[in-house]
């Protein structure tokens, strides 16, 4: 594949994710809100549960995934101006991998801490719930991790051979 196929397909990615993120963070403000769109009613919740109180982790949840799919079209940008294994790309990918290991730590986390920092007037059931979601993204955080070092060993190899010639 040529670089300039590889520049397209970047720049085409590029604008799907940010027309994701729009439409998840657009979903989510729909109903995080009660707002409705026509005929269509969006209802956001909490992996905590369904208090008020507990809707804080999904916000926290979005703000950690708009970070990460900021990090991803940063990393996809430089990738359509041509720096395929630049210092550039490598940092990128890592922190859009980091953002997407912590959003999956609260998704584990956040609804049991949220039920130990209730206060002594909240009666509530401890449930630790894990997901096959959440294990699945916590994965794929540590594999995209593996993938980063391999495009740092690219960079090199493209470094050495820009040496030789």
């Amino acid at each position: 594949m040529a670089s300039s196929d590889i520049g397209k397909t970047a720049t085409r990615l590029r604008l799907a994710v940010w027309i994701f993120w729009a439409c998840i963070l657009l979903a989510y403000v729909v109903g995080r809100f009660d707002l409705t769109l026509g005929v269509v009613q969006v209802q956001a919740h909490s992996p905590a549960g369904d208090a008020r109180s507990f809707m804080v982790i999904s916000d926290i949840s979005i703000l950690l995934l708009s970070v990460a799919l900021y990090q991803l079209t940063r990393m996809l940008r430089a990738i359509t101006e041509g720096d395929l294994f630049s210092a550039r790309v490598v940092q990128a990918f890592r922190a859009f991998a980091f953002w997407l290991l912590l959003l999956a730590l609260v998704w584990i986390i956040a609804p049991v801490a949220a039920v130990l920092l209730a206060g002594p007037d909240d009666a509530r059931r401890m449930e630790f719930r894990l997901q096959m979601r959440d294990v699945l993204t916590v994965g794929i955080a540590l594999i995209l991790f593996l993938v980063a070092r391999l495009l740092e060993r690219a960079r090199t190899v493209d470094e050495e051979l820009r040496e030789i010639i």
